[in-house]
């Protein structure tokens, strides 16, 4: 199991000094598949660990369900965005991206469900040919209106019938909808990366907070040993960082 933090390649020193073992990028503000001139702003391997997963995929306005998706666009910035993941050394493009996939107002709500399973028909295809996958990341209701729980998540997956598209846990998002772990047990062959939080204002997991020993257990139970990233707030990086992963670290023996 390796242990990540969500933020950008100038934290990569602090991050590799603080005992992480990856970062996890920004699709839109890094790698920008919207600019067709993107160029490598640097050699990936000048790092001292990997940028080795994006989030943050689409924008809001590029639209995914609704009467305004546009699938040249998103196959062509999709296109883009895998390309410039594996240049830089990734293997995870998670998407989340509730502004892009949320069903308008008025749409029929199947109708676009179809919508985003066609879109991974689409997109598992781009991400294998750059050996990436793709973690559909479910989120809770206050954020997005469609994909909500991993058994969601899951059935997406079984109608879209694609290689390169995967599912993704996470913790905070699963707490937000009362998700029982047990739902993690038909995930063991597509679960490819883990967000944590402290669901109590989505900070960092410190002692006394919420446990993520059965959420561990439960990982450990079916398998998973790929990366957990820290997906939160943080009020000073720099000092709170070490005692996390530490703490993260703790727990997970401990589970």
């Amino acid at each position: 199991m390796e242990l990540g933090v969500c933020t950008g390649p100038e934290n990569a020193d602090l991050c590799y000094n603080a005992g992480a073992n990856f970062i996890e990028g920004h699709v839109q503000n890094f790698l920008r598949p919207a600019d067709p001139l993107w160029q490598k702003p640097f050699d990936p391997q000048t790092l001292p660990i990997p940028i080795a997963a994006y989030n943050c995929f689409f924008p809001g306005d590029l639209k995914l369900t609704g009467p305004s998706v546009d699938t040249n666009r998103i196959k062509a910035y999709a296109a883009r965005a895998c390309k410039r993941a594996k240049e830089m050394g990734s293997s995870v493009i998670v998407l989340g991206s509730g502004g892009a996939r949320n069903i308008p107002d008025g749409w029929p709500r199947e109708k676009g469900e179809e919508q985003f399973v066609e879109a991974m028909r689409m997109l598992g295809p781009l991400a294998k040919a750059s050996a990436l996958t793709i973690a559909l990341e479910p989120l809770h209701g206050g954020e997005s209106n469609i994909l909500n729980c991993i058994p969601v998540g899951m059935d997406y997956l079984r109608r879209a019938r694609t290689a390169g598209v995967s599912i993704l846990a996470d913790f905070y998002h699963m707490a937000l909808e009362d998700e029982p772990l047990d739902v993690l047990d038909e995930t063991a062959h597509l679960l490819s990366h883990v967000h944590v939080a402290e669901p109590q204002g989505r900070i960092a997991p410190r002692p006394g907070g919420t446990s993520l020993r059965p959420l561990f257990a439960k990982l450990k139970a079916i398998g998973y040993d790929k990366r957990i990233s820290l997906e939160c707030s943080w009020e000073d990086l720099k000092k709170q960082l070490r005692p996390t992963l530490d703490f993260l670290r703790s727990e997970w023996e401990a589970a």
